[in-house]
């Protein structure tokens, strides 16, 4: 991995990774937006109450970060989460548009937990292999090249298997529904003016 492109990668995301763990605990909620103006564009694919809160297998949002600046993306939580651990923290995968630092279709993963050191998860869809990298409890992946084949083989499959090795050496497997993901990706895209 180029020094460039992680360095790129990192910073913005240290805001964005705090409101989003504090977005997934749905007690949080009010918390993690405060002072910050989320619009949802709604949830797409099968949706389910998960504490009191209407939770689908896809959920686009738009919201402003770095001085007004326009940020879409979507998210998404396990369908099946498997591994040999005792405790775990939020999981959810994300695709986000940010065109004022013209970056779109970025995949990320927040794991639950602190990847082991040079571990790198792997995402499969159909016969499609993608590798990531890692920093503590986020991995990405390598070029803009390898989001966009991503997204476009998350476009066209049915479920995403994401393999993880923790901190600890221990192996978790977790299952996305890729049910309405394309809706989901259309209307960030068309909110962020992403084509």
């Amino acid at each position: 991995m180029s020094e460039d492109r992680g360095s790129l990668m990192i910073l913005p995301y240290i805001k964005f990774i705090l409101l989003l763990v504090m977005l997934l605990n749905t007690e949080g909620l009010n918390e993690a937006y405060a002072g910050t103006k989320v619009n949802q564009l709604g949830g797409f694919g099968n949706c389910r109450e998960v504490d009191r809160s209407l939770i689908c297998n896809w959920n686009a949002e738009t919201y402003v970060e770095n001085k007004n600046k326009k940020t879409c993306h979507i998210w998404s939580r396990p369908i099946k989460k498997k591994g040999k651990y005792r405790k775990r923290g939020d999981v959810a995968l994300y695709v986000t548009h940010r065109p004022w630092s013209k970056v779109k279709n970025q995949v990320s993963v927040l794991a639950g937990y602190t990847y082991k050191k040079d571990s790198e998860p792997r995402a499969l869809i159909g016969g499609a292999k993608f590798l990531f990298f890692t920093e503590k409890d986020v991995a990405w992946l390598q070029t803009a090249e390898q989001d966009r084949a991503l997204v476009n083989a998350m476009r066209r499959g049915r479920t995403m298997t994401l393999d993880g090795l923790s901190s600890r050496s221990t192996r978790t497997t977790d299952i996305y529904s890729l049910v309405g993901f394309s809706a989901a990706h259309n209307a960030i895209s068309k909110a962020c003016g992403i084509k």
